[in-house]
């Protein structure tokens, strides 16, 4: 038993400081679960782990200021929220770092194919939507999709109008895309209403991508109509 223990106490140090692991995290056999539940519970309530939730801990940071143990930093805490529920951070806090709104979020959003309801971890307000798109090989193209998600909700980002995150979508990040780049926009965009595709086609005519705009609005029916509220300027 004190070599077992010895062995998860030094997987844990091995963990980087700041980051939330779990059960999965380490290496042990399964009927060991009981017994590595005590241990970390025990290593909790000596300050050598802090308990994030059930099953989920972190070894806190010390200052380098005397200020004592850090708590978890946001960006870790993201990254936990965001396996834990499958997912990625979209929604306005996400559209004020891109620069689409100058208003500041209170409520996390994350988009994942199984949405829960809204809840709170931490000091985090957490909101979750359905992900219109989670067929993707790797994060690269998550900025695209946070993209997409902005022409989703281009009537209901704070701050701003329709015409507003229409007229900066299009000059601060299509115009600025390469033609791969774009086809990765298309290619995402088939997974989204129709709306969101219509706006797409409308940008990707603005900047003169006719052959991609062809084909993004043979994915809309001929019949469809729209009530948007922007207006389409050539450049």
């Amino acid at each position: 038993m004190a070599s077992f223990r010895k062995e998860i106490l030094g997987q844990i140090e091995r963990i980087d400081t700041g980051r939330i692991f779990t059960f999965r995290d380490l290496s042990f056999e399964t009927e060991k679960t009981a017994n590595v539940a005590v241990l970390l519970s025990e290593q909790s309530r000596k300050g050598v782990l802090v308990r994030v939730e059930k099953g989920a801990y972190y070894r806190p940071k010390k200052s380098v200021l005397g200020l004592g143990k850090l708590p978890v930093y946001q960006d870790e805490q993201f990254r936990y929220l965001t396996e834990k529920l499958n997912g990625y951070i979209t929604g306005a806090y996400v559209y004020n770092k891109m620069g689409l709104t100058e208003q500041v979020a209170t409520t996390i959003t994350i988009a994942t194919p199984n949405p829960v309801r809204r809840f709170r971890f931490k000091n985090l307000d957490i909101e979750c939507v359905k992900a219109y798109c989670m067929d993707y090989p790797d994060e690269s193209l998550v900025p695209y999709l946070r993209l997409l998600d902005a022409i989703k909700d281009m009537k209901r980002i704070p701050g701003t109008t329709g015409q507003d995150i229409y007229n900066r979508v299009k000059s601060q990040y299509f115009n600025g895309y390469s033609l791969p780049e774009l086809e990765k926009i298309v290619s995402l965009a088939k997974s989204y209403p129709p709306r969101v595709r219509k706006v797409v086609a409308d940008i990707l005519g603005d900047i003169r991508q006719t052959v991609l705009q062809t084909e993004m609005a043979k994915t809309i029916l001929p019949t469809t109509r729209f009530n948007m509220n922007y207006q389409v300027y050539k450049t």
